[in-house]
């Protein structure tokens, strides 16, 4: 019998470990769950930026405006002086992302390793803006406490369910007292941290907490991208033929 198979044997024969075993899986995937809800876009549009920053300071900025529905986001992006201009259409919840170049006028699709590249050169992957669900796409395990920003926080792992990616580990800490992401450290296929994001800045808006700020921190090349929020109009609704991604390269 595998070692495996025979520690899993003994946990469940134990009686009380597998039971502890279990309640620990079953608050991992509570805390991913609510640390999901906070990071779901508020529905409607939104207005942000995005500043990308070298090492020796120079820095690029990039408009975003995300039009949100239930499923479906289409986010248009577009930098000052370079002309590089993006529509990214993430449908089924984020899980499959388009992009259309205004520029070129060509719409690719992300698929598999693709999801991954950089946004515009930014720290910030094609995935990272999906809000693909993390209780969906990562088996979360709570494997103790940190202190994170003087906070009490909750540290998870998560393995991704579907390898192939870039990603293959996730470490996540949860605030402890209302489940904010204060950081996820991104690890490669060799178990490496590579990049890490921090929630900076939430607000409340009607009745839920919103991130309005998020920083991206790539180690390896140095560079820093900020993500802000700054307008809201939770009273839009589009019609759903926006999100259709055909429609992508009408008007720009």
């Amino acid at each position: 019998m595998p070692a495996a198979a025979i520690l899993l044997s003994v946990m469940i024969g134990a009686g009380a470990p597998a039971q502890e075993r279990r309640e620990i899986e079953l608050t991992a995937q509570e805390i991913v769950a609510r640390v999901d809800r906070i990071l779901t876009y508020p529905r409607g549009q939104i207005k942000g930026r995005l500043m990308h920053i070298l090492p020796d300071g120079a820095s690029t900025v990039i408009n975003l405006t995300g039009l949100i529905d239930e499923n479906d986001f289409l986010f248009t992006f577009g930098t000052r002086g370079r002309g590089d201009e993006l529509k990214v259409l993430y449908n089924q919840g984020g899980e499959d992302i388009w992009v259309y170049s205004i520029h070129a006028q060509k719409l690719f699709r992300k698929m598999d390793v693709d999801k991954y590249d950089p946004l515009l050169g930014t720290n910030f992957s094609f995935i990272d803006l999906s809000n693909a669900d993390y209780q969906a796409n990562y088996n979360a395990v709570l494997t103790g406490d940190a202190v994170i920003k003087g906070l009490p926080a909750y540290r998870l792992r998560l393995e991704p369910i579907f390898k192939g990616g870039s990603y293959g580990r996730l470490t996540l800490y949860a605030a402890k007292a209302d489940y904010v992401p204060l950081r996820i450290d991104f690890h490669d296929n060799d178990k490496v941290v590579f990049k890490s994001i921090a929630v900076a800045k939430t607000m409340e808006r009607g009745g839920r907490i919103v991130p309005v700020r998020y920083d991206m921190l790539d180690l390896r090349r140095g560079t820093v991208t900020i993500m802000e929020f700054f307008g809201f109009d939770e009273s839009m609704r589009f019609e759903k033929t926006i999100f259709y991604h055909q429609r992508l390269g009408e008007n720009g």
